[in-house]
């Protein structure tokens, strides 16, 4: 009798956990494998560094919609340089302030200094719509993992590497919602 049970409750468990993921993809997840994910981050870098921004700026906003920081810096700083868009300050700012959702000195530097030069207008305008980005995109909604990291092999923390959760051999991310600028 006490094996039935504990065999039910491990099954229900299963269930539920297979259900809760399915929940999680149909709620705006895609499966990715590791490969592809690292080859999405090569190929918005490689774009960028090529200044070909139109293709930058697409492969970016699908990294940073999953989550990735670097990415989510890198397309604020693409709208606040009108960069494969339309320049746009207020959207710059706010993908740079979901980026500094985690404890890195460029990023904190960078909105700090947007935050400086706005009045408070401005300031309470540009936070909500950090606010709805982080909602969609941050930490918490993508599930994503990241942490400092040092570059050139020394003690200097001075990079973000993020983690998307996994599901078995695939990646879990955070796919773009429809009204994404």
């Amino acid at each position: 009798m006490k094996k039935t049970f504990v065999r039910l409750v491990v099954l229900l468990a299963v269930v539920a956990s297979g259900a809760t993921l399915a929940a999680s993809i149909a709620d705006g997840f895609d499966r990715v494998l590791p490969g592809d994910w690292r080859s999405m981050l090569l190929k918005a870098k490689r774009a960028y560094e090529g200044k070909r921004y139109d293709e930058a700026f697409a492969a970016f906003q699908r990294t940073a919609c999953a989550g990735d920081k670097e990415s989510q810096s890198a397309l604020g700083r693409m709208y606040l340089l009108g960069q494969g868009t339309a320049r746009d300050d207020l959207t710059g700012y706010a993908w740079l302030k979901v980026a500094a959702e985690v404890n890195q000195r460029g990023y904190h530097a960078i909105v700090e200094k947007m935050e400086d030069a706005m009045r408070p207008e401005q300031r309470r305008i540009a936070d909500a719509e950090a606010r709805r980005l982080i909602d969609n995109y941050g930490l918490r909604a993508t599930n994503m993992s990241c942490n400092l990291a040092a570059t050139q092999g020394g003690h200097i923390l001075d990079s973000v590497v993020c983690a998307p959760r996994e599901d078995g051999p695939n990646l879990l991310l955070k796919r773009c919602v429809a009204e994404v600028r």
